[in-house]
Formats: structure tokens, sequence, C-alpha cells
């Protein structure tokens, strides 16, 4: 390539800002970015990872359900504890000290032991779902049920 030609000019040289806006965020997205969507409420943003996670990440949707149980989980143990710091919200969720151990008693506290309860039954039911008891596609089992429990995770806003 001759760079003092018309074809190679600098003015065709691409850097990455110049194609990051046509990229998109197309592959899987670890199971944290999906949770703290539902924690947030925000529907919108966590269906879109639901998505990403199925599709780009190729998990299948009681994969998705199994994270969506382990965290849901850890905030039921906190459900009765008298939890009141992050050392002994660790201990009731078996878990060591740490930043986890603070998020969990936060949301637990934001969302209360009424909408923890209630996102165990929608798991249940997804779960059951999933597994025959509705004759939708899995996928849509696991919209309706992030998107359920994204109304509970905003519903103290």
């Amino acid at each position: 390539c001759d760079w003092s030609s018309d074809v190679c000019s600098s003015d065709l040289v691409l850097t990455s800002a110049d194609v990051e806006p046509f990229l998109g965020d197309a592959g899987g997205v670890p199971p944290w970015d999906l949770t703290d969507a539902i924690d947030r409420g925000d529907t919108t943003v966590a269906l879109q990872l639901l998505h990403r996670m199925l599709r780009a990440g190729e998990r299948h949707p009681l994969a998705v359900l199994a994270i969506l149980h382990g965290h849901y989980a850890k905030l039921l143990a906190l459900d009765g504890a008298n939890a009141r710091d992050e050392a002994s919200a660790a201990a009731a969720m078996g878990i060591k000290p740490g930043f986890p151990a603070r998020k969990a008693l936060e949301n637990f506290r934001r969302l209360g032991s009424p909408a923890v309860s209630r996102a165990i039954g929608l798991l249940a039911q997804a779960d059951l779902d999933l597994k025959g008891a509705k004759e939708w596609p899995e996928e849509l089992v696991a919209e309706v049920l992030v998107a359920r429990l994204s109304r509970l995770g905003g519903s103290r806003r």
C-alpha cells in the first residue's frame, strides 16, 4: 500500500473508538450483572442481560434459574437471622465476611422478608414451568421470571 495514494490515505485508518459503537455487547455476561439489574428493579436491562446469557452465553434457562436461586437463597438465609452487620450476615449465609455479605444484607434490608419469600415462590413456579407445568417456551418462562423478580427489586424505590 502506498500511503501517498487515495486508497490508503490516513483518513481510512480506524481506531477502536471508530468501530466500538457498531460492535455492541453480544457476548455472555457474568451472573452478578443480571442479579444486580434485578436488584435495582431495572427490568429492561435485566431482560437484555438474560437474553445475552441465554443466547451468546449459551446458558440453559435452568442454569439461569440456578443462579437466581442461589442469589435469593442467600437472602432467605438472612430472614429471621437478625443479622445486623456484615459479619453476622456472612455467618448466617455460611460465607466469608466481605463485599458479598454486605451486599446481600443491604438487598435483604431493602427488599424485606415478604419480597424475598415471594421471590422464592416465583423461582419454584418457574422451575415447575420449565419442567413442563406450562406449555410455554423455556425462554418465555425465564423472561417472565426475571421481569417479576425485577419488579420486586424496584418495589421499594
